[in-house]
């Protein structure tokens, strides 16, 4: 729904949420998706990082997410930790078409953000569930397990399914961890 024609009743909360992963699995369109209800098909990589706002209902209350879009290519691996300062949760995304993502998940994003943020609410996006998989749900549900993560959830960001749900969850998540 769109916060600014509803008049909401209960709290106002101020999330800033970080989105990692590898380069071009999709954590730019996931944003746009959520954000603007849009995808695009060329892929320009993140520079470092792109911060989006946008206000969100849940359950009453507003959420005023502040994205961070986290760069995934090698080259901002220095720069990443001054990016996750202050974060209340992440989106953990990998490509469901390119199983590496999921390791580098395992092996390097998520102790990454664990040393920097501690252990705070994250959840794990399979992302481009539009495409032919080539990593199990098995894998997955082992990954997850691996990296701490109870709660899994299957995305694309071409079509929009599940994306404003990764977010919703997230949101919830964080408000209940308060």
């Amino acid at each position: 729904k769109d916060i600014k024609e509803e008049k909401l009743s209960g709290r106002e909360f101020v999330f800033k949420i970080c989105i990692i992963g590898e380069g071009s699995v999709g954590k730019t369109s996931l944003v746009k998706q959520f954000s603007q209800s849009m995808f695009e098909s060329e892929y320009k990589s993140t520079i470092g990082v792109s911060i989006i706002k946008n206000d969100y209902g849940v359950d009453g209350d507003q959420v005023n997410f502040q994205m961070w879009d986290i760069a995934g290519q090698e080259k901002w691996v220095k720069m990443r930790h001054l990016y996750y300062k202050g974060a209340h949760g992440a989106l953990i995304v990998g490509d469901v078409t390119r199983e590496n993502t999921f390791e580098q998940l395992k092996e390097f994003w998520n102790p990454d953000l664990r040393q920097f943020c501690g252990e705070i609410p994250k959840i794990l996006v399979v992302n481009k569930v539009d495409l032919h998989p080539i990593i199990s749900n098995n894998e997955i549900d082992n990954l997850a397990h691996k990296i701490n993560v109870d709660t899994t959830i299957f995305t694309s960001a071409k079509n929009g399914k599940n994306v404003e749900k990764a977010f919703r969850k997230l949101a919830e998540d964080i408000i209940v961890s308060k």
